[in-house]
This record gives C-alpha cells, sequence and structure tokens, in this order.
C-alpha cells in the first residue's frame, strides 16, 4: 500500500512538472508573429527585470515555436532570439559564447529583407565583441564598414551606437584625435536622455582611456571617476566593476599605489555585487518554480485524495497514456530538430573546412612567394652591400649606393604587398630608429632623377630649413610613401614638374608636425575618382590597368594612417595634382655628429673576430658568397655546409663558435638538423636565417623546443646582423670564463 502511495505521488510531481514547461511552451504557442516580435523586444529592454534564467528560456522557447511561420517570419524571430542570447552572454563577459549565438543570428539575419535593424543591431554586437572581448579591431572595423556601406538609412541612437564603437576601435589603433572627435559627440548625444545612460557610462570609460593614452592623466582620472559615479547611481554594478579594473591599471601604472589600492578594494566590492545580484536572480527563479511545482502538486495531491480507487485506476491509465503520447510527439519533434540540426551542422561544417582549405593554401602560397622573392633579393642586397665598402671611386660608389637604395625599397615593396592582409588586421607595427629626414629626402630624389628625365620631367625637392635634421621612426615606410606618390606622378606627367615638399614644420616640446607634398603639373584627377583612387586595385581611367597593380596608393593611404595622418588630393584635370598629409614625429636629442657615430658605439665588438669560427649552412650559392664575404668584412672565419646532413658532420669534427642555419635545404632542412645537433650540443649558439614571413614559421623557430636561439629574416640589414653575431659570442666567452 505504501509503495502505492509512493508511485502515485512521483506521478503527480512528473505530471505537474510537465505540466508547468508544457504550459509555460503553449502560452507562446498561442501567441502571433507580432506578439512574439514585441515579447523578444520587450525582454530585451527589461532584461535586468526579467532576468537572465528567465531571458534565455523566453529565447529558447520562441526559436522551438518558429518553425510553425513563414519563412521570412521565421528567419526573423530566429535571429532576434539569437541576438538576444548573445547580448545576455557579452553581460556576464562570456564572448566565446556571445559570438557564436551572434553569427547564428548573422547567419539568419543574411536571408531576411526589409528588416535592417535587426542586422545592424547583430554586426554592431559582433563588432563589439571582437573589440572587448578579443581585442582586433581589425575585424570589428570590417563589421561598422559593413553597416556603414550596406544600410543608410540609421536613427540617431544607432549611429551613435556605430561612433562609439568606432572610436573605441581608434583607440585601439592608436588614431586619438579621430576618436576624440567621435566620442564628443556620442557624449553630447548619450546626455540627453536617462534610457541611454550604460551608454554614457561607455563613453566617459573611452573618453578616460583617450586621455590615459596621450598621457593627459588628470583628466583620464577625472573621467573614470565620473564613469563610476554614474554606474554606482545607476545600480550598474558591471560596469563599475569594468570602470575601476581600467582606473586601478591607470594608477598603477603612474606608481600610484596607495590609492591603486583603494580602488581595487571597490573594484572587489563591485565584483562580489554582481556576483551576489546574478546568484540572487538565480535563487529566485528557482524559488518561484518550486513554488509553483509544489502547488500544482498540493492541488492534484487534493483532487486524487477525493476519488475513489476506480477512478485514480482510469485517471492513472488516462495519465499514462496522456504521456506515451507526449513522450511520441516530442520524439518526432526532438527528431525533426535533431535532423535539421545535424543538417545545419554538416553545411557549416563542409563551408568551414573549405575556409580552412583556402586559408591554408593562401598562406602556403604567401610562404612559398616570400621565400621566392626575397632569397634572390638577398643575393642583390648583400652583393650592392660589399661593392659599396670595396669599391670607393666617388662616381661609382654613388651609383653602387642608389642601386642598394632602390633593392631595399624593392624588397619593403614586396614586403607589403604579400602582407597587405596584415596591414588591414593593424598588425604591421612601425619601428622606431633615428635617421636623418634631410638624407632620406635627398636619397629618395636622387633615387628618381633617371625616372623622371626618361619622361622629359624635372624632380625638384624643397625642404624647410627649419626642420630637425635628426628624427625617430620608421624611414623605410616614410620612404615608401613619397616612393609610390613620386612613381604616380612620374607615371602620368610628361615634360613637366614634379614637387616634393617637405614644409610648416610645428615644433612643440620634443615633437615636430611636418606637412608633406608631392605635386605635379601633370593631367590631373577627375573629382569624382579622387576617392576611388586610394581604393585596392582601382585607378583613376580604366585605361590605366596596364601602368601598375592598383595596389600603390592604397598602400600609401595605410602608412599614412599607420603614422597617424591622413593624405588628401586636390586635382583640377589638365592642370596636375596635389597629394598632401601631415605626420608627427619625436626629434632626437643628438646633433649629426653623435648620429654618425652611434652604429660603432652600439654595436658590441670582440678583440679579434679572426680567433672565432662560424658554420654558414646554407644550399643557394649565390646566398653562401653573401653571407661568407659579409663575415669576412669583419674579419670572421667560416666554412659552408650545402644542407643539415653536411652541417651535423662538420660540427662532429670540428669545433664552431655560431651557425647560421638557412630553414628551407635539401635532404634535410634548417628545422631538423638544429634538433639533430641539438642531441649532441646544447652550447653553440644557432641563429635561424629564413626569407619566410609567416607568422607560423616564426612561431616555430622561436618555439624553445627547436633548438634555435635566434633568427633572422633575409635580407637584413648589416650592422643588425653583425650585432646579434656579436651578442651571442661575446655571450658564450662570458659564460666560458
Amino acid at each position: 500500500m505504501n509503495s502505492l502511495k509512493i508511485f502515485r505521488y512521483f506521478i503527480c510531481l512528473l505530471l505537474t512538472c510537465l505540466f508547468f514547461i508544457d504550459t509555460h511552451a503553449r502560452e507562446y504557442e498561442d501567441m502571433s508573429f507580432s506578439e512574439l516580435k514585441n515579447t523578444l523586444s520587450h525582454t530585451e529592454k527589461q532584461l535586468n527585470t526579467v532576468g537572465r534564467a528567465n531571458s534565455i528560456l523566453i529565447s529558447e522557447t520562441i526559436i522551438d515555436i518558429a518553425e510553425k511561420f513563414s519563412t521570412k517570419q521565421q528567419y526573423y524571430l530566429k535571429a532576434s532570439a539569437y541576438n538576444l542570447l548573445g547580448k545576455i552572454s557579452l553581460s556576464s563577459r562570456d564572448y566565446e559564447e556571445a559570438l557564436e549565438n551572434f553569427k547564428i543570428a548573422d547567419l539568419f539575419a543574411k536571408e531576411l529583407s526589409g528588416f535592417d535593424e535587426v542586422a545592424i543591431d547583430i554586426n554592431n554586437n559582433i563588432a563589439l565583441v571582437y573589440l572587448e572581448g578579443f581585442n582586433k579591431p581589425g575585424r570589428a572595423l570590417k563589421r561598422i564598414n559593413y553597416i556603414n556601406k550596406n544600410f543608410s538609412d540609421l536613427d540617431e541612437y544607432t549611429k551613435h551606437l556605430l561612433q562609439l564603437n568606432l572610436a573605441n576601435i581608434y583607440l585601439k589603433t592608436k588614431r586619438y584625435n579621430k576618436s576624440k572627435r567621435l566620442l564628443q559627440k556620442c557624449l553630447s548625444f548619450f546626455k540627453t536622455n536617462a534610457e541611454y545612460t550604460p551608454k554614457l557610462v561607455m563613453t566617459y570609460t573611452s573618453i578616460a582611456e583617450y586621455y590615459s593614452y596621450i598621457r593627459q592623466y588628470k583628466k583620464a582620472i577625472q573621467n573614470f571617476e565620473l564613469a563610476a559615479s554614474i554606474a554606482e547611481k545607476s545600480e550598474l554594478y558591471r560596469e563599475a566593476m569594468i570602470i575601476y579594473q581600467k582606473y586601478e591599471s591607470l594608477l598603477i601604472k603612474m606608481g600610484n599605489k596607495e590609492k591603486a589600492y583603494v580602488i581595487l578594494k571597490k573594484y572587489t566590492k563591485h565584483h562580489q555585487t554582481a556576483l551576489e545580484s546574478e546568484k540572487l536572480e538565480a535563487d529566485r527563479y528557482k524559488k518561484q518554480l518550486t513554488v509553483s511545482e509544489a502547488k500544482k502538486t498540493i492541488e492534484t495531491q487534493k483532487a486524487q485524495q477525493s476519488k475513489t480507487v476506480s477512478i485514480f485506476t482510469l485517471s492513472l491509465l488516462l495519465l499514462c497514456l496522456t504521456l506515451f503520447c507526449f513522450f511520441v510527439y516530442n520524439h518526432k519533434k526532438t527528431k525533426v530538430l535533431g535532423e535539421s540540426l545535424a543538417l545545419k551542422n554538416k553545411e557549416l561544417k563542409i563551408a568551414k573546412e573549405k575556409s580552412d582549405r583556402l586559408a591554408a593554401v593562401k598562406t602556403k602560397f604567401i610562404s612559398t612567394v616570400s621565400h621566392e622573392l626575397r632569397t634572390p633579393l638577398y643575393g642583390v642586397i648583400g652583393l650592392s652591400s660589399i661593392l659599396m665598402e670595396r669599391i670607393k671611386d666617388e662616381e661609382n660608389h654613388n651609383f653602387i649606393k642608389l642601386m642598394k637604395f632602390s633593392a631595399d625599397h624593392l624588397l619593403n615593396l614586396i614586403n607589403d604587398v604579400l602582407q597587405v592582409t596584415k596591414m588591414e588586421s593593424y598588425e604591421i607595427q612601425l619601428d622606431e630608429s633615428v635617421y636623418n629626414i634631410k638624407n632620406l629626402a635627398n636619397d629618395i630624389k636622387n633615387s628618381f632623377e633617371y625616372q623622371a628625365d626618361k619622361n622629359g620631367n624635372t624632380l625638384h625637392l624643397n625642404l624647410d630649413p627649419t626642420i630637425p635634421n635628426l628624427l625617430i621612426g620608421d624611414s623605410v615606410r616614410l620612404s615608401q610613401i613619397f616612393i609610390n606618390l613620386i612613381s604616380n606622378a612620374n607615371k602620368f606627367t610628361r615634360e613637366g614638374n614634379i614637387w616634393l615638399n617637405f614644409k610648416n614644420p610645428k615644433i612643440e616640446n620634443d615633437t615636430v608636425e611636418i606637412t608633406f607634398e608631392v605635386k605635379d603639373d601633370g593631367r590631373g584627377i577627375p573629382l569624382d575618382k579622387q576617392e576611388l583612387i586610394f581604393e585596392k586595385f582601382s585607378q583613376a581611367n580604366s585605361s590605366d590597368h596596364t601602368t601598375g597593380t592598383g595596389l600603390g596608393l592604397n598602400i600609401v593611404r595605410k602608412l599614412v594612417e599607420l603614422h597617424g595622418g591622413d593624405i588628401k588630393v586636390e586635382s583640377i584635370p589638365g592642370e596636375g595634382a596635389t597629394f598632401y598629409f601631415s605626420i608627427p614625429f619625436k626629434i632626437h636629442e643628438a646633433n649629426e655628429e653623435e648620429q654618425t657615430e652611434r652604429p660603432s658605439e652600439n654595436l658590441i665588438t670582440l678583440d679579434n673576430s679572426q680567433d672565432h669560427s662560424i658554420l654558414i649552412v646554407e644550399d643557394n650559392k649565390i646566398n653562401q658568397i653573401v653571407t661568407q664575404n659579409i663575415l669576412k668584412t669583419k674579419g670572421y672565419v667560416s666554412d659552408i655546409a650545402d644542407d643539415g646532413l653536411i652541417a651535423i658532420d662538420m660540427v662532429k669534427q670540428k669545433h664552431y663558435d655560431l651557425i647560421l642555419m638557412d630553414l628551407n635545404m635539401p635532404n634535410m632542412n634548417g628545422m631538423e638538423a638544429t634538433k639533430k645537433i641539438r642531441e649532441f650540443n646544447l652550447d653553440i649558439p644557432i641563429i635561424a636565417l629564413t626569407a619566410s614571413d609567416t607568422k607560423d614559421t616564426i612561431t616555430e623557430i622561436l618555439n624553445t623546443e627547436s633548438g634555435f636561439c635566434d633568427y633572422m629574416r633575409k635580407p637584413f640589414k648589416k650592422e643588425e646582423f653583425f650585432k646579434k653575431i656579436n651578442s651571442y659570442l661575446v655571450s658564450k666567452i662570458s659564460k666560458a670564463s
């Protein structure tokens, strides 16, 4: 009898739970498309009130029942529901889950038309995840550009939301002036309505970060405290927690550890408050579910107790039949959904495999082309360097100097063409070294005189005498800008003039901002084509396809932006064109005499380089000659090994102080040879010489298990080459002593 009673209670409890879940689903199944649409919108706006648990349940329920509507309505509901799930994950800083939900939402949104607001919101959210969660401003910028390109009718709130994300992208990529202008616009707009308070908090936080980046720490602190105050008053504890985390980092950077500790306590307090709030929300949801279940259970028990055994038996049979039907129905529905999901997963898997194959092919292609182009250039640059030292008569020496200068810039052009995707992803960084801006200008002018004379053009150099001689920056990238612009001007000018102007220096403390112009009196550019010419593979006239790749001006724009500038063009057809931009530089403190002595001071020297023996492992005969002769200029003794197998035998038979190891060789490559050498010799320094520029190759070299101590890309600068070699030889001597 007791067993029957327990069984009875168990069945009642099970029925109540199923009844609760089924009632919740049925509540939404009876709704129209418009009602479900409004439900999702209300849930999103009142997320803090509804609670995350309830919001997830509502979203998943609507996804399940969306199948009954037309394809367009179904895709809209699924896109909106997955977008809401992504926002819920984003609010919890679960960026992986958020990105997955936003991408699923994006798949459905791409099949829609007439619901632009959904697609805009999804792409903006994806941009936010890439920026905040994965620190990938390049991918975030692509999403923002996609919105601006495909959707023109944006409301004011959406416009300013996009501007806020774009401002944060500019902060990440060090384009501070552009970021500041956008943040000021966002601040003015988000102040107008209390509904925008979370975005106002984000704006003040970004402004604080802006002042932190430009080292105006007092203003940065003011904006952090203002953002935190608004967040606390509005009970935005997670936002306050993030603000205090960034505020603490700034104080540590400033060295104010005492105040940083106070801010850390506030961060800990808000972190605990946020966790308690979320726990309280989850407990409240569980409590509601338990009370509802208990209520249903009690009502069911009272109803069952008031009936006779025969009625109970009949009810039990009906219950079993109902459960059986429910499970059959649920099984069929689950099977259909499972098959649909499996099909979609299969399609996604196929698409991913195809994408991975294409990416692998692209990487292999870039690696192969990079190696094949840089290897002969290593010979040209190396041999020209050797000839510069051996040939001392002024006329031939100048010719060789110009040849080397042109070869160096050909190498950098190849590097940039091969790495256009890196430039778009902000992966290329500017070097910082001291150089003479006037010498650079003269070298550029001299290298183009022959090309200009060939077209009957005269090249003029106008350099403001008040510009400081020694600047700190990336001279190679800067010269590539001028080379592309002068080459472009010379291409479209005949029997005319080309001016390279360095003017209007604005000096402030240790910084100078210089305005650069490349001007010609050639055929000019039509007004409607003046923006188009900066796009990849684009030219002002379709008949110009034989005059270049269409990459030159695109690379120029990206390099100018990388320097913190913005290139403009002014042109009147038939009267010529002027390209101009301004770039800030740091001024070097030393004078010219000190600068000319500095390389020899920085270079590590040895008492007697003839006492050190170096093994060159290289299969290319020209590269063998180049490397051996470069070493010979400093008195180093060297041997040649044509591949990895020969190198292993030579290291076993003779003592070497250092090995220069090429990677791509027949019989045994450099990677394998280095690992074999490390089996019997752990002390000898081994430096990898590679013409490859792929991230995978460099990562493999720097892996501690590879056996390499360091690497250098071919072609390399001779000063850096000797500095690196000498540093390892000196280090080895120190250990031995």
